[in-house]
């Protein structure tokens, strides 16, 4: 019986601990700054992991990405077709806007989280 509850505890402990664990485990987010007629704003950190990806989206406007990191992303469409962007920390970069119809998604393959404030051009 006690070797039952030393097991029992014994895991109890280990559940607990992975939960710290992955409560601890920082993940790629976009926080909202502006959102006007003219203007989106936001920030965006994304985590280097094949599981932090950006999700799927596109953009409807052109915009200025601020790089705060430097960094490789790796930017894939929905049709497979993939292509780079190397990030150097204090650099802006004008992307037009998306291909009509076309999604995309952005992976950090750089071995340390990247920080990037988009500001997308609604006049554009």
């Amino acid at each position: 019986m006690k070797k039952i509850n030393l097991l029992i505890l014994g895991l109890s402990l280990l559940v607990v601990g992975l939960n710290i664990a992955k409560a601890d485990t920082p993940i790629t987010t976009r926080k909202p700054q502006i959102n006007n007629n003219q203007v989106n704003v936001w920030e965006t950190v994304i985590y280097p992991s094949e599981n932090q990806k950006l999700k799927m989206h596109r953009h409807e406007y052109d915009r200025v990405v601020v790089a705060f990191d430097d960094g490789i992303l790796k930017i894939t469409n929905d049709k497979g077709q993939t292509h780079y962007l190397k990030l150097e920390k204090g650099q802006s970069y004008f992307l037009t806007k998306d291909v009509p119809n076309e999604l995309h998604m952005d992976e950090n393959i750089s071995q340390h989280p990247i920080k990037v404030i988009v500001i997308e051009l609604k006049n554009s």
